[in-house]
């Protein structure tokens, strides 16, 4: 997969969230789920930007992402 791939799997868990079909909980889930599948299948991929970018219309709290995902 390329990186505009990866950025419109990202855009588009963020428009569900901005459309109000994904609940903060389930975009989280979402994110977090697709981040760390598509992390095993390339080594360069970096979950931590596509969780931020899937989740951009989410208000920001200081966490880690790992806490996130967990």
């Amino acid at each position: 997969m390329t990186k505009k791939d990866y950025q419109l799997i990202a855009d588009t868990i963020d428009g569900l969230i901005a459309s109000g079909s994904l609940s903060p909980h389930e975009a989280i889930t979402v994110s977090c789920s697709f981040g760390l599948s598509l992390a095993s299948t390339n080594p360069g991929f970096d979950p931590e930007r596509f969780h931020a970018a899937a989740t951009k219309s989410l208000p920001r709290m200081e966490t880690k992402f790992e806490e996130s995902c967990s």
